[in-house]
């Protein structure tokens, strides 16, 4: 829980009595210091500011209410009766307004929700976060944790309220929404296309190109193979070369122009809008399966988890 911050600057401290039925919250809470320490030099040192600050909030306070509010001699400080009544008064008030404070924070922090949910790492990089501070901006209340892993054979369905599957995988007794059509085409960067020849290739250049693919021991991904067999070109079943089973290095080798990566158009879309990646065909291919957005079997979305849900679908 956050502490309620009661240091001022001197600027703040001198900046004289408010207009109005109330002198200033500044005022009143270092009046309340001066008094617990019965010295000004003391109100300084917790308030960190000068000592001159402290006698001029305190000169102001006392112009705002007409009176003297602390005796002053040789041997220090005392407060006045009106100072004492004041004094009782204030240290009352702040506490109020302090509990209040805390109140408010412990109701705020006792309201927000989390929600989880699972992805894959470049899922998470290239799609989620992108959009996550936007969600947050609509729904302050909701706290999304994002949980990658880049197997859907690691998925720990009761761990997490929503989660997008990495392929093509069944998740049977699972409730599912369909966020986006997958459409795949290649991509590279643009030195590599330079490197081939110029933009767009035919399929015969495409296929004597580098072609980056992912090593992954269940095929849960569209391979070089099936990209080309649904365009009705040939290729060998072992066309690409497999370099990692992480899709985001895979995406950052094709932008480093090691070769030519297939990309899922709503993972690559941004970075061909930046440049960073072109795409060295036209031809695409949009596969019968959208990409899901799953909630674990038997599990009850609540409100928070819903407006996620909805947000997301509203946004894919």
């Amino acid at each position: 829980m956050n502490q309620i911050n009661t240091t001022v600057t001197g600027s703040q401290i001198a900046s004289g009595p408010a207009s109005g039925d109330l002198p200033s919250i500044q005022g009143l809470n270092t009046f309340a210091i001066v008094a617990r320490h019965e010295s000004f030099s003391s109100a300084a040192d917790e308030l960190e500011v000068g000592q001159s600050a402290i006698s001029h909030a305190i000169r102001q306070l006392e112009r705002w209410f007409g009176c003297a509010l602390f005796e002053r001699d040789h041997r220090g400080i005392r407060l006045t009766a009106e100072g004492r009544i004041l004094a009782d008064g204030v240290g009352a008030g702040l506490a109020r307004v302090h509990q209040a404070v805390r109140d408010v924070q412990h109701l705020h922090d006792h309201l927000t929700e989390v929600v989880a949910i699972s992805v894959s790492t470049a899922t998470a990089s290239n799609w989620l976060i992108p959009r996550l501070a936007r969600f947050k901006a609509d729904h302050p209340e909701i706290d999304v944790r994002c949980v990658t892993t880049d197997s859907d054979r690691n998925f720990d369905t009761g761990s997490v309220d929503l989660f997008i599957p990495v392929g093509r995988a069944r998740w049977p007794g699972c409730q599912r929404w369909a966020l986006t059509a997958e459409t795949v085409y290649p991509v590279c960067s643009p030195d590599h296309v330079a490197s081939v020849g110029p933009a767009p290739w035919t399929l015969d250049q495409l296929m004597g190109a580098e072609l980056l693919t992912l090593q992954e021991r269940h095929r849960s991904r569209m391979r070089w193979s099936e990209w080309f067999g649904a365009l009705g070109a040939g290729a060998p079943e072992g066309a690409g070369q497999g370099i990692t089973n992480d899709y985001s290095v895979l995406l950052h080798a094709a932008m480093e122009g090691q070769g030519v990566a297939l990309g899922w158009h709503h993972l690559v879309a941004d970075l061909v809008a930046q440049g960073r990646l072109v795409r060295p065909v036209v031809e695409s291919v949009t596969t019968d399966e959208p990409l899901w957005l799953n909630a674990p079997p038997g599990r009850s979305l609540d409100s928070a988890t819903e407006l996620l849900r909805d947000w997301l679908l509203a946004h894919a």
